[in-house]
């Protein structure tokens, strides 16, 4: 603390007596003019009166007559000069031309021509300023420097250092695994902006810790299912009782590795939709036919096999503002799963709201879903149906990508009920016009 005020009013002593002297400096250059016609005036009536003793006086004998007669009635310092001894410039001559002086040291020596031979020049110069008046005037300086300085100590600097001490303080403790610290400073703080940086960074390296820790848990626990019936499988392969359901063991086997892989592939797309890069979300307009209808066929094997209709809605529009493969995922995440829970029906609807962008629904005729239970089924590898036999399908990740390529086309997703008596989801977000998508 005590270096940083040092330094603070080191820089203002500094920098005030700089930009003194260069205030001090530019007006006498863009004065000069003004200046020199003021000393003139000043001074023209005390030449006249010394030319008017010394003009008639002979050369020889105006050392002795300005010492005796001259000096002990004026304030002034007068001195005789040879013509050798001055040598103006050109610039000087034309002020001697015009005046009749030649005006020096900032105006503080006046030379003036004397008549006669040999040449003589009466050099006048104003009295000194006493020594006793410079040392008050640097002193002036000096406290109007330190006053300069106290004042910036107490009203900028002290205020800056505590908010940065307090961002120090919370960053260690952030370093150190604290991810609940947050930065509080005030409304007028200069560097509230960066305490504000602060605690959304903070907030958001919290979530993503959070949501690493949970992913990691889940994947372990989820993992372990898949993994224990394979090590079970290729434990049976090795007893000879079990030769007549080799075929059996080996599909169920690759089953198992199948259901791994989508595993690992639904994990990618999580993990890329956790950070996007500017092309995840880049929306496009496609062909709504084409983008449902390629959905529906993808499903259309699971939905044979359980029995399930799936039908689309008339009244959509005939284009659509969105992400093709991800928005694309979302809408086959859906439909699956009301494939996977419907009785005998899925119906799918697609509304464009004027100025609000769009809205997909996906209805089933299944049991539907709690409302205890409607935010938790976002939630990655979280299924309502705990069983793990392969019965079931799906690793409990469909429905967390679906909120997650919502959030990232600056939409949301929800559960509502409806009329067919299962689970309505609702998908909205915002096209190119109604909204803005993150990372576009």
């Amino acid at each position: 603390m005590l270096k940083f005020a040092m330094r603070i009013v080191i820089i203002a002593t500094i920098g005030y007596a700089v930009a003194t002297q260069l205030v001090n400096l530019s007006f006498g250059y863009l004065l000069d003019s003004f200046s020199a016609d003021l000393s003139y005036r000043a001074v023209r009536g005390q030449i006249y009166a010394l030319h008017k003793d010394l003009d008639a006086i002979a050369p020889e004998a105006r050392a002795s007559y300005i010492l005796e007669e001259l000096l002990p009635h004026y304030g002034l310092v007068l001195t005789l000069l040879p013509d050798s001894k001055v040598h103006p410039t050109p610039a000087e001559q034309q002020q001697l031309d015009r005046t009749g002086l030649i005006m020096r040291d900032d105006y503080n020596t006046y030379l003036t021509r004397l008549p006669g031979e040999p040449v003589q020049w009466l050099d006048v110069r104003l009295p000194l300023e006493p020594a006793m008046e410079r040392w008050i005037t640097w002193s002036a300086w000096a406290a109007l420097s330190m006053v300069l300085g106290i004042v910036l100590l107490l009203g900028w600097a002290l205020p800056i250092w505590r908010d940065l001490d307090a961002l120090r303080k919370a960053t260690l403790r952030m370093g150190h695994g604290d991810m609940s610290v947050r930065v509080r400073l005030s409304r007028i703080s200069g560097i509230r902006h960066v305490g504000e940086s602060f605690n959304h960074m903070a907030e958001r390296i919290a979530v993503l810790i959070d949501n690493q820790r949970s992913l990691t848990n889940a994947v372990s626990h989820e993992l372990r299912t898949p993994l224990a019936r394979l090590s079970f499988e290729v434990d049976m392969l090795g007893h000879d009782r079990y030769l007549p359901r080799r075929r059996q063991i080996l599909q169920d086997m690759r089953t198992d590795i199948l259901e791994l892989e989508a595993m690992v592939a639904e994990l990618l797309v999580y993990a890329r939709l956790e950070r996007p890069a500017d092309d995840t979300v880049k929306q496009e307009t496609v062909d709504v036919c084409d983008w449902l209808g390629e959905a529906l066929a993808q499903v259309a094997h699971q939905a044979d096999a359980r029995g399930i209709q799936c039908r689309v809605r008339d009244g959509h529009p005939a284009h659509v503002e969105l992400h093709p493969r991800y928005m694309s995922r979302a809408l086959l995440n859906l439909v699956q799963n009301a494939v996977r829970y419907a009785s005998q029906r899925v119906d799918i609807e697609l509304k464009e709201i004027p100025g609000d962008g769009y809205e997909l629904l996906v209805d089933d005729d299944g049991g539907g879903i709690a409302e205890a239970d409607r935010e938790r089924v976002f939630e990655p590898f979280i299924r309502l149906d705990e069983s793990r036999d392969r019965g079931t399908g799906g690793a409990g990740l469909g429905l967390a990508i679906v909120k997650r390529v919502a959030a990232n086309h600056g939409g949301t997703i929800e559960i509502q009920s409806n009329p067919l008596g299962g689970a309505r989801f609702v998908l909205r977000w915002p096209g190119l016009g109604g909204g803005t998508s993150h990372g576009l």
